[in-house]
């Protein structure tokens, strides 16, 4: 099964923008640095630089975004940020799960282990996952584990219907403070 992601035209079009915004701050810097000779602008026209290849890059690749799941294996590809394969056997469940409209698109964290690769608001895909899966929020600058995907794809229900829905997390009790005094021979 493949599936694409909802809105990624939209989410393309705002890499676009915020990539020319660097383009003409990068290319203002540099009018201002053979104006003034300041060091510093030089920097800053760097910066925006690279900043600017990067925005352009993502964008070029936004509409390459994908979840194709397979037999054995599930991979997920998202603009610049993820490509990687997982093992079906790690995927504990698929949840459907509501992604707002404050909590944005492009990587989005809780830093709590759920990550968001969201280009649309509204009923998202949330895989539980065995072991965490590495995601880069700056690629190969800072990166954090995520336990739980949430994936903002075309047909979310389908992806439900074809790994099962996670097992519910039962709350413990907490023992009492009797039969805590009471150690390990407490009947």
């Amino acid at each position: 099964m493949l599936f694409g992601f909802r809105g990624i035209r939209l989410y393309q079009g705002i890499l676009a923008c915020i990539a020319l915004t660097f383009g003409v701050a990068a290319a203002l810097t540099t009018k201002a640095y053979t104006d003034e000779r300041v060091p510093m602008l030089l920097a800053l026209t760097g910066l925006f630089v690279i900043l600017f290849i990067w925005m352009f890059g993502l964008a070029l690749r936004a509409p390459t975004s994908f979840v194709a799941v397979s037999n054995e294996r599930t991979r997920i590809r998202f603009a610049g940020f993820v490509d990687t394969v997982i093992d079906n056997r790690s995927i504990v469940g698929v949840q459907l799960a509501k992604h707002p409209l404050w909590g944005g698109i492009g990587v989005r964290s809780d830093f709590g282990g759920t990550v968001a690769l969201a280009t649309a608001t509204g009923v998202v895909a949330e895989l539980v996952l065995r072991e965490p899966v590495r995601i880069w929020l700056i690629p190969h600058v800072w990166r954090i584990n995520a336990r739980k995907l949430r994936l903002s794809i075309r047909n979310p229900q389908k992806l439900v219907e074809r790994f099962g829905a996670p097992p519910a997390e039962r709350p413990t009790a907490a023992p009492t403070k009797k039969a805590k005094a009471r150690g390990s021979r407490a009947r």
